[in-house]
């Protein structure tokens, strides 16, 4: 049994490495099923797609998608059926909109995959068996089964570390932007501490939620360090971007990782995605101190009412000033992100979000319009 992951990015290149198939690839690994990862990033061709599976023969794909990805991913689907490819669907659309893809693929997974696209595999000469596999809808005899949904893997330090290898790394290194603001020469990628957020903000929930449930689950700091000595020593970088939805949320698990780090004396530059609630002075320079020079932080808006009744942020704009003036004065860099356009959001907040953007200490700002993904 062949599995084909794909990652249908067709539209632009990335720093960006599809750190969930390569999670998935290992576990399908670990149970020596043969695995390999077909990423348009850098070769967003169709044409290029047919090539690959008609080359590759595998008997099953696993596609990801987003749903700024549903129409590209539609088209590789259809490829795969006109080779004779069995077709499962993953990832945050088919999370929540299962019912737009059902019709197209043999198997939607829901939630996190790693665990249940092995059982797929595993039970996939036996269809009788995928009755008993969570998190899955698919079809027998005309009708839709909608199994139960998965619950989350409850220690992710058993999830073996992202299979890397079968990604163009280099080609992510060299379009690695996390840390340019910082130093532009600085060789970086992307790693994960933790799944999920405690947080209820409208732009990421019920999405969020719906993959990793409602709990934070950390990985152990030392298995963190132990995936950075290999990174470091397989791709010679020498900076990381924490990709977690926000990394400060435990601050004694912060202190301890930092503590690690120091140790460990790996020469490394980082940063990540934090709250203005969740860090202060006494983490900052704790985490200046093991090698942070960055911080990326979600505002989102200048208006209390928008943030409050809109965004659910459950933070006070009172305390956004001080926690970018300590930043700066700690010798962090902060990348704070806006949104614009919010349901019911007026021309007068929105001048007052951007004034408010304007006041800030911070290094680089990111504007982007609310949009609604429909599909």
């Amino acid at each position: 049994m062949k599995v084909c992951l794909v990652f249908p990015r067709f539209k632009y290149k990335s720093g960006d490495p599809p750190l969930g198939l390569a999670y998935i690839a290992s576990a399908l690994k670990k149970n020596n099923i043969k695995t390999s990862i077909l990423d348009t990033t850098f070769n967003p061709s169709f044409d290029y797609v047919e090539s690959y599976l008609k080359q590759q023969k595998p008997d099953i794909i696993g596609i990801y998608m987003d749903t700024l990805m549903f129409n590209d991913a539609l088209k590789v689907i259809k490829i795969a059926k006109k080779i004779g490819i069995f077709t499962i669907a993953g990832g945050p659309h088919p999370t929540i909109l299962p019912q737009t893809l059902i019709k197209y693929v043999d198997i939607v997974v829901r939630g996190e995959g790693e665990a249940t696209i092995t059982k797929i595999i595993k039970n996939i000469q036996n269809p009788k068996n995928l009755k008993k596999i969570k998190g899955i809808w698919y079809k027998k005899n005309g009708r839709i089964i909608k199994n139960p949904p998965r619950e989350p893997t409850k220690n992710i330090d058993k999830i073996e570390f992202p299979a890397r290898e079968l990604l163009d790394i280099e080609s992510y290194i060299e379009n690695w932007h996390y840390l340019d603001s910082i130093d532009p020469k600085l060789r970086g990628t992307n790693i994960v501490a933790s799944r999920g957020c405690p947080y209820h903000c409208t732009h990421c929930q019920p999405t969020l939620n719906a993959i990793f449930g409602i709990k934070l689950r950390k990985r152990d700091a030392k298995k963190i360090i132990e995936e950075i000595k290999q990174i470091k020593k397989n791709y010679s970088i020498d900076a990381v971007f924490f990709h977690d939805d926000t990394l400060t949320i435990d601050k004694g698990w912060v202190e301890d990782f930092c503590g690690l780090l120091k140790k460990e004396n790996l020469n490394l530059v980082w940063a990540c995605n934090a709250r203005i609630n969740t860090v202060d002075e006494k983490l900052m320079k704790e985490m200046y101190s093991a090698g942070l020079r960055g911080l990326h932080l979600g505002i989102e808006s200048g208006s209390q009412r928008i943030l409050d009744n809109i965004y659910r942020k459950e933070i006070d704009l009172k305390e956004v000033k001080d926690v970018i003036n300590t930043a700066k004065k700690t010798g962090i860099h902060t990348l704070c992100f806006f949104m614009i356009g919010a349901p019911t959001e007026t021309k007068k907040e929105i001048n007052q979000t951007i004034k408010f953007a304007c006041s800030l200490k911070c290094d680089e700002v990111s504007f982007s319009i609310t949009s609604p993904l429909l599909c």
